[in-house]
């Protein structure tokens, strides 16, 4: 007959620790696990992230590579869907950053486009891709970079 599963009849999922310095029948005293001697042994003693026992690590073997734009820092893009949806406002950086739409330490955006057709929208101070800008006239807003 199957025994009926509950909290007191399920097998413990948690281990026992190992208790490490109880003598030497527990068969981890005197060291403890850590040895004789070196800088595993010592209280505080472990070796940093990457280092390779002296050998010039990873890290610096391998060349720098890529390019950090110090400009991308502060510039950001901004989709046309999420701008027309603040439509019958001017959309400026100001608006943008108080609608929590870019950062605070963004000072260039630009709108991209990833909608077919937008309402009628009045942008100053943004840059825009060529189709948005299309998109803007055709259905009669303005853009003032």
């Amino acid at each position: 007959m199957k025994e009926k599963l509950s909290l007191n009849t399920m097998a413990s999922t948690n281990k026992t620790r190992k208790r490490i310095g109880r003598g030497p029948g527990s068969g981890s005293g005197k060291t403890s696990g850590r040895g004789h001697k070196g800088l595993g042994s010592r209280s505080g003693g472990k070796v940093r992230a990457g280092f390779e026992g002296g050998q010039m690590p990873l890290q610096k073997r391998v060349p720098k590579y890529g390019f950090s734009s110090r400009v991308n820092r502060f510039t950001e893009e901004i989709r046309l869907s999420s701008v027309s949806k603040l439509e019958g406002e001017e959309i400026s950086l100001e608006l943008l950053k108080e609608k929590d739409l870019i950062k605070n330490s963004t000072k260039i955006v630009k709108i991209i486009r990833d909608i077919e057709s937008c309402p009628k929208l009045k942008i100053k101070g943004l840059k825009a891709t060529s189709s948005v800008k299309k998109l803007i006239s055709e259905a009669g807003g303005t853009l003032e970079e």
